[in-house]
């Protein structure tokens, strides 16, 4: 390719003019920029959906973990398909069942709103289908190690009952239930029923008199200061 002259001098000049040379130079960080966010992004959702919920170390009795007579009850709301509420599953709970939950302090009740589409209805059936057979929290952690992209094909019947026959659940009756829709209207009211709540997760701290609400993955001392009013009230 033929280089420009220089219209002064006649020497041969490879270098651009100033202004389109700092038209390149913007263009380089901006393409480097570029590259820099989508590795971000990619790192991001990656780590997220490898993120594994910890083993239980406490059970429970249907949707309640921990002793059915603590004191102090945690109540979530919260979507199986929700990233932020496999969030503080992952990265919150588990310090609180340790300090709390497992002590016999607080128990943790679960509730349903699903509201992303679909496969949050179905996974919401699904999980007290397998209550009915006394593994609703096995499921539970089960769905969300299975979370995936939203309505993206993870929380299918199929799948689901997939899901059931690896938790070793009577495969049959749960999928009688499953596809008789046999817990949407409870589901359905119970979702209607959660006021004050618009996303997830959304939690209450509760002695039964007295409720803080506190509304997506906040601080572990957040909680910490909430739970801590209500025992000392309780005498603890």
């Amino acid at each position: 390719m033929a280089t420009a002259k220089h219209p002064s001098s006649g020497r041969a000049s490879v270098r651009p003019p100033g202004n389109r040379r700092s038209a390149y130079v913007l263009a380089g960080i901006a393409v480097v920029a570029m590259a820099v966010v989508l590795v971000f992004v990619i790192f991001q959702s990656t780590s997220a959906s490898s993120d594994k919920l910890p083993e239980r170390t406490t059970t429970g009795a249907g949707r309640i973990l921990g002793d059915p007579n603590a004191p102090v009850t945690l109540v979530e709301y919260a979507d199986f398909q929700c990233p932020v509420c496999k969030r503080s599953e992952t990265s919150l709970l588990p310090q609180i069942q340790k300090d709390y939950i497992d002590t016999g302090k607080v128990k943790l009740e679960f509730r349903d709103f699903p509201f992303i589409g679909q496969e949050s209805w179905n996974a919401a059936q699904a999980a007290d289908a397998a209550g009915d057979q006394g593994k609703f929290w096995e499921y539970h952690d089960a769905l969300y190690n299975a979370q995936g992209a939203e309505n993206g094909g993870n929380f299918t019947f199929e799948k689901l009952v997939a899901i059931a026959e690896r938790l070793g659940l009577d495969v049959q009756t749960f999928s009688d239930t499953l596809s008789g829709n046999t817990h949407l209207d409870a589901i359905q009211k119970e979702k209607d029923a959660a006021d004050g709540v618009s996303s997830t997760p959304t939690f209450f701290v509760t002695d039964g008199t007295t409720d803080t609400k506190i509304v997506g993955v906040q601080s572990y001392s957040v909680f910490k200061t909430a739970i801590d009013e209500l025992l000392a009230k309780a005498g603890q």
